[in-house]
């Protein structure tokens, strides 16, 4: 687990005031304990992320609500997929020719 402050060491450009108010938005959600916060690796992640698409990419603070969740949804489908894929590669060969058929004609 990574501190905040040791987060806050890692952006040379991210201010204590800034990841407060990206924790305070929901944007990251650290473990709290006594207003202690830790953060997980997919925390540190998401701050690169938010940090990269706000100071790298010139992500307006207002916009990244809206680009915050279309990527979510994004990485939400994406572990969807790769569930549906395990649960087609399980089924027997005849079943999984069934379902690429009806892929290929586009049924529903």
């Amino acid at each position: 687990m990574t501190t905040f402050e040791q987060i806050v060491e890692m952006f040379e450009t991210l201010a204590a005031e800034e990841l407060t108010v990206w924790i305070e938005c929901g944007w990251v959600r650290p473990d709290a304990n006594d207003g202690d916060y830790r953060f997980s690796d997919t925390d540190v992640a998401r701050v690169r992320l938010i940090w990269e698409l706000q100071y790298e990419l010139d992500i307006h603070r207002d916009t990244l609500p809206t680009v915050l969740s279309l990527l979510d949804q994004v990485y939400g489908l994406r572990h969807q997929l790769r569930h549906l894929t395990a649960a087609v590669a399980a089924q027997s060969p005849a079943v999984r020719e069934e379902i690429a058929r009806a892929l290929e004609t586009g049924q529903d």
